[in-house]
Formats: C-alpha cells, structure tokens, sequence
C-alpha cells in the first residue's frame, strides 16, 4: 500500500470514528437514562430510618418533550413497589424561561405517580435566567403542583415516627444562595439533608453539621474521556468535584486539605437533561456520561 493511501484510509478510518462518536453523543447517550441505587451510610441517621429511599432528580432541562422524558417515567413506573420515602427536585427544570409548560408536566406526571410521598426542591440557575417575576410565579406553579421549594428555607419531617430536616439554598452558582437562613431553625441534633443545586458550598454545609447533601449542576462534566475523566464540571472547585459520592478523604485533595467532618456526605447526581457544550447551542452530548435517575437509599453504619 502507498504512503498516499495509507494516509487516505488512516483519514477515512478517523472520519468515520469522529462521526459515529458525534452519532452516539448527540443522538443516543444523552436519552440512555440510567437508574443508580447508590448505598449511602451515615453516622447521625437515625435507626429507625435505616433504609430510607429518595428520589433524586435533577437537572431535567426540559425543552421539547422527547423519548428521554417518556423513558424517565417509564422507569419510575416499572416497580411502584419500591417507592421512595421521599422525592427531592435538584434544581434546573428548565432549559430556558421560553416554555414552561413542559416542566411542569413532567413534575406533575412525577406527582401523580407517588402522588403521597413528600416532595421537596430547589431552584437552579436555569430558573434564574428569566426575571425575578418570571421565577416567582414559576415557584408558586411547582408548589400548586406538589413540590414544596425549600430556597433558602427549612422544613421538618417525621417519618417512621422520627423527625428529620429537610433544608435547601437558592441557586448557590448565581450567588442566591443563603445557607444561614436555611438552618436558621434546624436543631444541632437533628438528621438533616441539604439540597444546593451547585455543590460548591460544600464545606460550608459540612462545617455547619449539614448530614447529608444532594446536588446536581455539573452534569457528571456530560463529556467525559478515559482516563481524564470530566472535561468540565460548571464548578468553581474544579473537575474532580463532579459526580457520585464524596465522603471526608475524597474531599480533602479537592478542598485543598481543609478537614471536614466525618460524619458529612456528599452525592452529586449526573443529572437528567442535556446543556449546551463550548456555547454551541446545537451540541448537546453526553460521551461516557449517562444521565442520571438516582435511587438512594440511606443506612447506618456497619457496627
């Protein structure tokens, strides 16, 4: 074979590779939901609770109604038996202030398949992009259709005869978050769970007895290469802060050594929906980076 085509079928074999890679990103990950049942063991959890299940959803960034919408309730429909104790809304329904409707028909299907379990979210930065008023009646719309939101506010919650606190930011990426007044009235011995839909606050809802906190934002980086990891995470603390669960050893590299107590625990779900990549509004991929419909379970340590 020449030199010219061996260069013409190394050109050929690499166009083609790029194209299928750029096939499978943009046309068939980003809707290849997939259901994680991460086990998460938390010293303060409270015995009777041992087992407790939450639904974590996040990032759905919904825009057009398509089949990864009509996948994601055909999973929480595939066995009612194992209905979650609690649903939490991690932020970033929308994908833009342009369309609500879709979103909140997709949180309402939600609702009206667990239609008594309680529900709770917070706002992300997506719902930050429209005007104040735009946002507000938004939130009044999740309310009405089940969803408590929690921003920058506290709630308790007693199940299984035991209280527990479920306490939210507002968007902390976009600067509204206010961490103070959501555990302004939360008792320093109760269990409590903290959603933020950016995980950049994390050390400070370590350092202020937080138990357990659920994120989202970055996507699990939606692109991802072996070996590297995450390309990019939206995160100020960098790319490692990107997806599953972090516990005090696998902060301390990424907050630079400060310590945080043992007892914290960190889960950042990869998220549901797609967001633009590099600003191209027409690439929306996930590579080595499936979305994310997340079932928790929460335990007490072994003995």
């Amino acid at each position: 074979m020449s030199n010219i085509r061996k260069i013409a079928w190394v050109a050929g074999s690499g166009s083609l590779f790029a194209g299928l890679v750029y096939w499978w990103a943009q046309f068939v990950e980003p809707y290849w939901l997939e259901q994680t049942t991460p086990e998460i063991f938390c010293p303060r959890l409270p015995s009777e609770l041992d087992g407790l299940r939450i639904l974590f959803l996040a990032d759905t960034h919904v825009q057009t109604w398509t089949r990864r919408e009509d996948r994601l309730l055909e999973l929480l429909k595939h066995d009612l038996r194992q209905r979650p104790d609690i649903i939490v809304w991690g932020g970033d329904f929308l994908y833009y202030f342009g369309d609500t409707e879709k979103s909140l028909r997709l949180v309402t299907a939600v609702h009206d398949i667990f239609p008594d379990v309680p529900t709770f979210g917070i706002l992300g930065n997506a719902e930050h992009k429209g005007t104040r008023q735009e946002t507000a009646r938004f939130v009044q719309r999740l309310e009405a259709a089940g969803v408590r939101m929690l921003n920058n506010a506290s709630d308790g919650l007693t199940l299984r005869g035991v209280p527990i606190t479920i306490a939210g930011v507002d968007d902390p990426y976009y600067g509204f978050d206010d961490l103070c007044m959501a555990l302004r009235d939360v008792p320093d011995d109760r269990f409590t769970i903290l959603l933020a839909h950016s995980p950049q606050i994390v050390y400070r809802a370590a350092k202020a007895g937080v138990d357990l906190m659920l994120s989202g934002h970055t996507h699990g980086g939606q692109v991802r290469l072996p070996f590297l990891g995450a390309l990019k995470a939206q995160n100020p603390l960098g790319t490692k802060l990107d997806q599953g669960l972090f516990e005090r050893d696998r902060l301390r590299p990424i907050l630079a050594g400060r310590d945080v107590p043992a007892c914290f625990r960190l889960y950042i779900t990869r998220g549901i929906g797609v967001a633009p990549t590099w600003r191209l509004f027409w690439l929306r991929p996930r590579l080595l980076c499936r979305p994310e419909v997340t079932f928790l379970s929460l335990h007490c340590p072994p003995d």
